[in-house]
């Protein structure tokens, strides 16, 4: 057997398992040591990038959220298992680039004392660690879980826009409102019955609907990458989540003056604004997401159309 034939078979024998996964382990068992367990912000309640995180996730930073980020990233890590292992193993070692960029924004972070920047470091240590190790046909599939993790960050200036989302969605209830024929009066994010038929509406940070407007934008990330085949298209429908979450929030705000219209203000002030998200902001938001994915997708499903009717 002459020796173009041996280095075929060897070519065709599979890698040892310890070969391949002992390096990316011994990089993810550093990558858990160096956010949950060393101390790099010492000045902070829990010291850890994982504490900070953590401690972050409430109702006061409007990031309850924040506990699915992890659990989602285990799922569609598992998810891209499958693809990942019919992929040709090829390091690259521009993925060590990678790597390093990130190490660099840690280092920064802990002398910054800016946790947010180890959290901006963390996708790229994941993705530049799979393309140095397996290259890039690999390390694609770790692109999305790995970036997805910012949907646990707390955003800064967070308080801002929520302040935003109240006056505008104030200003559009009143103008509806009296387009209607309502007699309202509005002060910046009040809105009371002109002829005191009802109790002031204040729309106060929980109605401003920022909570569900992160919470939608994470759903038409996942929604996205699952369904469209074009970046463009990803990249559309989920900025499609800020304008469908401002209006789903109008129609729910909007509806509770209309029952205190009505002589309901009690139970719309009371158990219908519990439930008014349900019932409204999410259903209309999501059904809009879907509308739209009909929309840029048009020309594929006549496509597929055509097809089956051809089979058939």
């Amino acid at each position: 057997m002459d020796s173009q034939t041996n280095t075929q078979l060897k070519a065709q024998q599979p890698a040892n398992p310890w070969t391949v996964w002992l390096p990316l382990a011994a990089m993810a068992l550093l990558t858990i040591v160096f956010y949950a367990l060393v101390p790099a912000f010492p000045t902070y309640g829990k010291p850890s990038v994982a504490g900070w995180l953590t401690g972050a996730w409430n109702a006061e930073t409007e990031f309850e959220h924040g506990w699915a980020v992890p659990v989602l990233f285990v799922i569609f890590m598992g998810m891209a298992w499958r693809q990942m292992s019919l992929e040709k193993v090829r390091p690259s070692n521009l993925g060590l680039a990678v790597v390093l960029f990130g190490l660099l924004v840690y280092i920064a972070s802990v002398r910054t004392i800016q946790p947010r920047l180890a959290m901006f470091a963390l996708p790229f240590l994941i993705f530049g660690a799979f393309h140095f190790l397996y290259g890039l046909r690999v390390s694609k599939h770790v692109l999305f879980p790995a970036f997805f993790w910012y949907f646990a960050v707390p955003m800064p200036g967070l308080q801002q826009a929520t302040n935003i989302l109240q006056l505008i969605v104030t200003k559009a209830c009143y103008e509806v409102g009296t387009l209607l024929g309502m007699k309202l009066v509005h002060s910046g994010n009040t809105i009371t019955s002109a002829v005191d038929d009802w109790n002031s509406l204040d729309i106060a940070e929980g109605c401003s609907g920022i909570r569900s407007l992160i919470a939608l934008m994470m759903i038409a990330a996942i929604y996205s990458y699952f369904t469209q085949n074009k970046i463009w298209k990803g990249v559309f429908l989920f900025a499609c989540a800020l304008p469908l979450a401002v209006l789903a929030n109008f129609f729910r705000i909007f509806t509770i003056i209309v029952l205190a219209e009505f002589g309901f203000s009690d139970f719309a002030a009371g158990v219908y604004h519990d439930w008014a998200g349900l019932l409204f902001f999410f259903p209309i938001a999501l059904t809009g997401l879907m509308l739209i994915d009909r929309l840029i997708n048009r020309r594929e499903n006549r496509k597929k159309v055509v097809v089956r009717q051809i089979k058939a």
